[in-house]
């Protein structure tokens, strides 16, 4: 006999419950609670790796054009912002879901210290913008001779 079996039919229940709300939960979704995205605001992924010489960091920014992008470095802090912007809304279309995102955006990172931050280049191509940050030549370790007073 097994006397340590506890039954708990109200998790059994309400893991039911949740499990018919993730398959049916499009189906039930009204226009007052749209989807998580709805309520996110726009931002571009990245790709930071690194070499020998420099690190890269690729961010996709589609649909986004070169001159609403800006990128500038404070206190070794490098900042990608600009702006999606919206294309023109023509009134014959009937929408029927829309979940392209549009507005402001900005992402911010901090630079490793040794990089030398007036060399970094940036390319945009095929809307991914692609920002090599080149690192510094560390300074050498200096040996010191010590002198005998003979």
């Amino acid at each position: 006999m097994n006397y340590l079996t506890t039954r708990r039919p109200m998790r059994n229940l309400f893991s039911l419950y949740n499990e018919m709300g993730r398959i049916f939960g499009d189906l039930f979704d009204s226009d007052e609670n749209d989807t998580d995205m709805e309520k996110t605001a726009w931002v571009p992924t990245v790709d930071i790796s690194e070499t020998k010489n420099e690190f890269e960091i690729r961010a996709e920014l589609p649909g986004v054009s070169e001159n609403d992008v800006n990128i500038s470095v404070t206190d070794n802090r490098l900042t990608i912002k600009g702006e999606k912007r919206q294309e023109k809304v023509i009134d014959e279309k009937n929408y029927h879901r829309v979940e392209r995102r549009y507005g402001s955006f900005q992402r911010s990172f901090t630079l490793p210290r040794h990089v030398e931050t007036d060399a970094i280049k940036a390319k945009f191509t095929d809307g991914v913008l692609t920002l090599g940050i080149p690192k510094a030549e560390v300074a050498k370790p200096t040996e010191i001779p010590i002198t005998t007073n003979a």
